[in-house]
């Protein structure tokens, strides 16, 4: 019966050899796992450098979308000038009473509601004040909060005020180019207008 017992502990050696085995196994799944963590930290390093363009774009594309307000146009003779004089000054002519017939509007509106606010005051026995400040600004530019009708009409002002400038700005240099209408003999001239916001501030003659 001894004999018997002893002879059971014999399967277990089969399991001692694969023991023996287990560390090629081990070094080989070390060998990938090492391979796998360097594929892992080369990955976020590809993804950093694709990054680097994109951002790079996005810095790029306010430069694109600048708009420069002083150009220099060339014109075969001074009449293209004025025609496109011309045609500036009915355009600003259209936008400004456009905005003329807003400002009616803006100026009917801010006007109804003064008096109902001085209607109410005075029911309620209360001095009219004037409206607290709602306007702050965030590098440099004017942010109004809950704007009023007051509000919109001083915008509408500001724009009609802007377009009558501009007008008069046209009407003075198609005024000026009347002198060059008048010279003869302008064959092979160029004509070189530096304009602000299209109207001519300066004309350089060019043969």
């Amino acid at each position: 019966m001894f004999g018997r017992f002893k002879k059971n502990p014999n399967p277990e050696e089969p399991k001692a050899t694969k023991v023996a085995e287990d560390p090629k196994e081990t070094e080989e799944t070390s060998k990938k796992a090492k391979k796998t963590r360097e594929s892992a930290e080369m990955k976020p390093a590809a993804k950093s450098e694709d990054a680097r363009p994109k951002s790079h774009q996005v810095s790029a594309s306010p430069k694109e979308a600048e708009i420069p307000f002083v150009s220099i146009k060339e014109y075969s003779s001074a009449i293209k000038i004025a025609d496109n004089i011309d045609w500036e000054i009915a355009e600003t002519k259209s936008a400004l009473g456009e905005y003329l017939r807003q400002l009616d509007d803006k100026r009917g509106v801010a006007e109804k509601t003064q008096r109902l606010h001085e209607v109410v005051a005075k029911m309620a026995n209360k001095k009219v004040t004037k409206e607290s400040s709602n306007q702050i600004e965030v590098n440099g530019l004017a942010i109004v909060l809950d704007a009023t009708a007051s509000n919109e009409l001083d915008a509408v002002e500001s724009v009609v005020k802007s377009y009558q400038q501009r007008l008069m700005a046209l009407q003075q240099a198609r005024e000026a180019l009347r002198a060059l209408d008048q010279v003869g003999d302008t064959e092979g001239i160029k004509y070189l207008a530096l304009e602000r916001e299209g109207i001519p501030e300066q004309i350089l003659l060019k043969l």
